[in-house]
This record gives structure tokens, sequence and C-alpha cells, in this order.
């Protein structure tokens, strides 16, 4: 199945990004409800309440299984929708968030999210979380409007 991949170059330096993807207090306005990050491999990162816009019913997030300050986090998490009833097996997929300066002041974001399951399960997934995303992007212009 093909993966949810997001790329957009936003007019802030890498530094203003990655604390607005990284620190609880700077990410509440316009990415989740709450945000608990533990910034080391192994460290937990967990958005709880909202993805954007989008009331969640459990947590969205996992264990950090790459970081790089200021330019990569990454972690796997369940790869079903944080919606409705829980499934008895959750499939893990990955999640890749990727910062990289473009120049002074200037930053492109990519996020890949991929690994789902095949079949109408991870078909529905892969289609809410795709939407959640693109709410989160342009959640984050407006933020980058007005930070």
């Amino acid at each position: 199945m093909e993966p949810i991949v997001l790329i957009e170059e936003f007019p802030h330096p890498v530094e203003d990004l990655w604390a607005w993807w990284t620190d609880p207090a700077a990410a509440v306005p316009w990415l989740t409800g709450r945000l608990a990050a533990d910034l080391r491999v192994g460290g937990e990162y967990r958005l709880e309440g909202s993805l954007g816009s989008r009331p969640i019913d459990r947590p969205v997030g996992g264990p950090i299984s790459a970081l790089e300050e200021e330019y990569l986090l990454e972690l796997r998490v369940p790869g079903e929708p944080p919606v409705g009833p829980a499934a008895a097996q959750t499939h893990p997929v990955f999640l890749g968030v990727r910062f990289q300066p473009m120049g002074p002041g200037r930053t492109r974001l990519r996020l890949e999210q991929r690994g789902w399951p095949e079949g109408a399960d991870g078909e529905a997934a892969r289609g809410w979380f795709a939407e959640a995303w693109a709410d989160v992007f342009a959640r984050l212009r407006a933020h980058g409007a007005n930070p």
C-alpha cells in the first residue's frame, strides 16, 4: 500500500519547526491537545486528545526509533485510526518527520507514514491518517503565520 508522504517548505528556520513539533507547549496550539515527548531513542512521543483538529479516542505515538535534533524524528505507531473501537491487534507503522534547512529562515518538512496492513482495515486507517496529516500541515501553515 502506498505511504502517506507530505513535503512542504516553510518560511521559518529549522529550529522553530523542530520546537513546534517537539516542545509540548509549542505543539498544543496547532498539532495536538497534549504532547508528551521524551526526546531520545527509545523515548516516547505521544499525541493525546486530537491530531490537528480531529479528536482522537486514544493516543497516537510510540517509541522513538531515530532522532537527530532539529533534523529527524522517527517512531513506530499503531496502524489503526485512533477513533472508534480499538483493533484486537495493532499493526505498527513507521512515521518519520524530516526537517531540512533550505537556507536562511527556510525549512523543508517531509512527513512519511508507511507500513499499512493490506485489506479494508489498512485502507481505512491510511485514509484517516492521510486526512489528519493534511489538516496538520494546514494548521502548521496557519500557526507559522502567527506563531
